[in-house]
């Protein structure tokens, strides 16, 4: 993508100085000498995993450069990790310490004792690019306006472009206000185009200063300042281009890390932890020598959007995300980031904090639709085999079996779009891609939903194999009156947890949102269904690889995007 923008637009004032240390295209740079790593407090409200210095993460980019540690207060020592196993490093003299190689050898490094405030630099010049935020928001304009503000007052960032994709925030008179005494904050509005739509109007917007990093954010991510700098930090050291991620913790409970390096498995194309940190973890009351689940060899090859670093330039070297209305975007950026020579790294000691997803969320209502059709496209636009295909038969008969039969069908629709061609679909049902999957859910809802006031005879899932057999012979037998009422709460939803139930309630927080009772003949036709459309799916695979893969670089581009959105990349609309 070739960027044909002029006129930067960088704010003054405080904290805005830039230094006098241009970039190649004349935007100024902060020049560090001794660049901070990180820089915490000490006290009880700091978590261990901002505090300690991950040693083995940062090693690639250290490239045998000096440590120090400085700390302030009291007497301290250094301890440390290594394969879970505990280090004590001996004391810090007169609150100053030069790190050793056998130091730097530790997985991680921490202090204890009577120290208020740590700090870990660098011997090494590292220049450090500003920011541009991308922020896309749909109709939720306290955490836009949260957002926005948070940004704008970091040093670090220079613009935060938020994209108004339900047309709220320019009448919006607190968010009307906090433009009015902000000079970084840029509001663009569009109509809703999803995840993908907001964030390259974003990219797009982020070219009036090509000499920036680009940072993608949600409207309800919280990402810390320190933590933005210590990823700045790592990208301006590293020998080539590296996009930073962020991991991933629960907005509701701090302490749970809910997804740290991820990866794309070419065979099945499915993310999946590139670690072994699972389903998540809570690390309140744990040490480093605990968290042997995470890995710095780790073979990362995207980051979630939910708060992803983009070294400058990277836009107009790599095109514009792929116009898919939610999920597999983020994932498709980073395959081609890789295949252009890019590196990524999830840093620990960063966090974003962000409302959980569960299950029923995302695979029980129109998402699942829209997922499921992405994963199948990017698979065949980057030339996937046939486990792909695989690995959809596998887990649809295991949706079947445990009663999910809405995602059974929101999967086959998903199928159906798929197999239709990307000239059906692929940027042209950015508009109506919503609709169409909640169409599917609601009469699916209108055929099978029940009253949500029966009875339950259960609220823990049935034992496995009794489970199996059960959901077996539902299939076999002819439809009979539910006799297993199975009441759930959402974030448990999992195919195992339902399997085995004739009547499932979905509640939340107490209260039922959904009920639906699953009858046998209702699976059979589905597991027909899908078997016939995974055979399909199987002959004509190769014939959708050759047309998925020549259609998808033609709508990365700056003018297929512009033309989706309806106005020139330069149209912002500034409160």
């Amino acid at each position: 993508m070739q960027d044909a923008r002029t006129g930067s637009r960088r704010p003054t004032g405080p904290g805005r100085d830039r230094g006098a240390d241009p970039s190649a295209d004349g935007t100024p740079l902060t020049l560090q000498a001794s660049p901070t790593v990180s820089s915490t407090s000490q006290d009880p409200s700091t978590s261990l995993w901002d505090q300690a210095f991950p040693a083995a993460w940062w090693r690639p980019v250290l490239a045998g450069r000096t440590v120090t540690v400085r700390v302030e207060g009291g007497a301290a020592s250094l301890r440390g990790a290594r394969n879970g196993h505990a280090l004590r490093l001996g004391p810090i003299p007169e609150g100053r310490r030069e790190l050793t190689t056998d130091d730097l050898e530790a997985d991680w490094l921490w202090i204890e004792g009577d120290a208020t405030a740590v700090t870990w630099s660098i011997a090494a010049e590292a220049a450090l690019p500003p920011v541009t935020v991308v922020v896309p928001t749909y109709r939720r304009e306290a955490d836009a306006r949260r957002q926005a503000d948070r940004f704008a007052r970091m040093d670090v960032v220079t613009t935060v472009v938020v994209i108004d994709q339900g047309g709220t925030l320019a009448e919006d008179a607190a968010f009307t206000r906090l433009c009015a005494g902000s000079d970084a904050i840029r509001l663009v509005s569009q109509e809703n185009l999803g995840g993908s739509g907001g964030y390259a109007r974003g990219m797009l917007e982020a070219a009036d200063d090509p000499g920036a990093a680009v940072l993608l954010s949600d409207d309800d991510a919280v990402l810390s300042e320190e933590s933005l700098r210590r990823m700045l930090t790592y990208q301006a050291l590293a020998q080539r281009p590296t996009i930073l991620g962020t991991p991933l913790f629960s907005s509701v409970t701090p302490s749970y890390l809910v997804a740290h390096a991820e990866t794309v498995r070419t065979g099945i194309f499915q993310w999946k932890p590139a670690d072994r940190l699972g389903e998540g973890v809570d690390l309140a009351g744990t040490t480093p020598e605990q968290w042997t689940f995470l890995s710095p060899a780790s073979a990362v090859n995207y980051t979630g959007w939910w708060g992803t670093l983009f070294p400058p330039g990277t836009v107009a070297d790599l095109g514009l995300p792929a116009p898919l209305f939610l999920k597999w975007d983020d994932a498709e950026y980073g395959l081609r980031a890789t295949a252009h020579g890019y590196a990524h790294a999830v840093l620990p000691g960063t966090s974003v904090h962000h409302p959980p997803w569960n299950a029923y969320r995302t695979q029980m209502t129109w998402t699942a639709r829209v997922l499921h059709r992405n994963r199948l496209a990017i698979a065949a636009a980057y030339g996937a085999g046939r486990g792909v295909i695989g690995s959809s038969l596998l887990h649809q008969s295991k949706h079947i079996l445990a009663g999910h039969l809405l995602t059974a069908e929101l999967w086959q629709e998903g199928i159906t779009a798929f197999r239709a061609g990307p000239d059906a679909w692929l940027g042209s049902d950015l508009h109506r891609a919503r609709t169409d999957g909640a169409q599917v859910a609601e009469a699916w809802h209108t055929e099978h939903d029940v009253d949500e006031s029966a009875t339950p005879t259960r609220t823990t899932p049935l034992p496995l194999l009794p489970a199996v057999g059960r959901a077996l012979m539902r299939m076999l037998r002819p439809d009979h009156p539910p006799r297993v009422v199975l009441a759930i709460d959402a974030d448990a939803v999992h195919w195992r947890t339902t399997m085995g139930a004739d009547t499932v309630i979905i509640t939340e927080d107490g209260r039922p949102l959904t009920a639906f009772t699953v009858h046998g003949s209702d699976a059979r036709r589905a597991l027909a269904r899908t078997a016939r459309s995974h055979l399909d799916l199987a002959l004509s695979w190769g014939r959708l690889r050759r047309r998925y893969h020549r259609a998808l670089p033609r709508h990365t581009t700056a003018d297929s995007w512009a033309a989706l959105i309806g106005a020139p990349p330069g149209s912002t609309e500034r409160t």
